[in-house]
């Protein structure tokens, strides 16, 4: 049975019938007010655009049973801060406590939120991946990247910091960041190709790009392996990289903020 919604005005929270087997295209699409919903066992197919738009959804569980996820399926889902596949399902994953979705057999990250920190074991990010996302502020793409799709980081409004960790550009579409003011983001990536991704689109759009080190690259690399935000550098008030010392010290964590720190 294919599950279709026709009005979700005023709709905040919804329990899918047993029995369903497939949320059909636009399900869900644009109900803005929709905050939880829980899908059941019985479903296998997850259509386009089932729940693009839901921009007050927090949280979402992919049960076990789901074997087919089309792309499109949560873009727009700006609120999302939680994505979990349950951990029988042999279609798809979120290893690492990752918040994302991940085909499992092709390593590809399909679906992300805000607060999604990709693993290294991940290849490619699929189309639309993070696209409506407008609250991811950071995101690290680890070495392990080597494509990634069209619309990938579409409409994410509030991306300031990309940290890209691939000596080698990752193979990307000139639309990747379309209409993701990057001209006004910080673009990180080792300080050994940093030529390379000035002179190559769409990465050479970035109104900032910077060379990490050997040592920052580690320190990320670091988080991504223990699965939080840590300190990566320090820097005084001349924008010197200092060791922990007296005085004003300016941290840069790896979510891309920063703040000033007064050590005694």
């Amino acid at each position: 049975m294919i599950y279709k919604y026709n009005d979700c005005t005023g709709l905040t929270s919804i329990t899918i019938p047993e029995g369903v087997t497939s949320i059909g295209e636009e399900t869900f699409s644009g109900c803005s007010s929709l905050t939880s919903i829980t899908i059941p066992e019985s479903v296998t197919s997850i259509d386009w655009h089932a729940f693009s738009g839901c921009s007050s959804l927090t949280s979402i569980t992919i049960p076990e049973s789901v074997t087919s996820i089309d792309w499109h399926a949560f873009s727009g889902c700006s609120s999302l801060t939680s994505i979990i596949v349950e951990s029988g399902n042999t279609v798809y994953d979120s290893r690492n406590d990752c918040n994302a979705i991940i085909e499992t057999a092709t390593n590809t990250l399909i679906a992300g939120c805000q607060n999604t920190i990709i693993p290294n074991s991940v290849t490619n990010i699929g189309y639309y991946a993070f696209s409506g996302c407008s609250s991811l502020t950071s995101i690290t793409i680890p070495e392990s990247v080597t494509s990634i799709g069209g619309y990938a980081f579409r409409d994410c409004s509030g991306l300031t910091n990309v940290y890209c960790l691939a000596e080698d550009i990752p193979t990307t579409t000139s639309y990747v960041f379309e209409n993701t003011k990057i001209s006004s983001a910080t673009l990180h990536v080792p300080a050994a190709s940093l030529r390379k991704y000035q002179e190559t689109a769409p990465w050479s759009g970035f109104g900032t790009i910077v060379g990490l080190t050997e040592d920052e690259i580690d320190a990320v690399e670091d988080v991504l392996a223990a699965g939080e935000d840590t300190e990566i550098a320090r820097y005084d008030l001349q924008g010197r990289k200092i060791a922990k010392q007296k005085g004003i010290n300016i941290i840069r964590y790896s979510d891309g903020t920063s703040k000033k720190v007064l050590v005694k």
